[in-house]
């Protein structure tokens, strides 16, 4: 069965940066990574891969930044009073912390300076302006995968709490069901 868009799908992929580290895989966990093509749920260029593969298919594509997480924007990179973290936050360059959109998800952030008064912050996905490699296998056409509904973490997977993928914790690398 050929992909096409709409279709609900399982994968396993391994993703690596132009210098050939490795960011992310779903053969760690051996889960496969499951979605709706077409949706929104992935980035651009990892859905439009999809497009055509039949089940047992495998493909290395590259993604540009405009496919994927976009280019940097300087309008997220901005600067916050000190006393707004934690009097006990270690705030260092390249300290991660995080804080909530205006719907509530959580949003990594990283310190790319600071001093005693004040801290400037990258909220940009940690991956923007990056080029990125996937290996892709197609491992299933037409499953079922939940209905997908918003709730805090924005990426509107319906699902809730630690556990979840990178939903709502460290890293926030997308969700285990493959809404993100």
């Amino acid at each position: 069965m050929t992909v096409k868009a709409g279709d609900k799908v399982a994968v396993h992929y391994t993703g690596w940066l132009d210098d050939g580290q490795k960011f992310d895989t779903s053969l760690d966990s051996g889960e496969t990574f499951k979605f709706q093509v077409g949706k929104g749920m992935v980035i651009k260029g990892f859905d439009e891969a999809l497009l055509g593969m039949n089940v047992g298919d495998k493909k290395k594509v590259d993604i540009t930044p405009e496919d994927a997480y976009g280019k940097k924007d300087d309008k997220n990179i901005f600067t916050v009073a000190r006393d707004m973290f934690p009097e006990d936050a270690e705030i260092e360059k390249g300290a991660v912390f995080e804080m909530h959109g205006e719907q509530g998800q959580i949003i990594p952030v990283i310190v790319v300076d600071q001093n005693e008064k004040e801290v400037s912050i990258d909220a940009n996905h940690p991956l923007a302006g990056k080029a990125l490699t996937f290996e892709i296998e197609l491992i299933e056409v037409g499953i079922a995968i939940p209905d997908h509904k918003e709730h805090s973490c924005g990426c509107g997977c319906g699902e809730e709490g630690e556990g979840h993928g990178g939903c709502g914790g460290e890293g926030h690398g997308g969700c285990d069901d493959g809404c993100c």
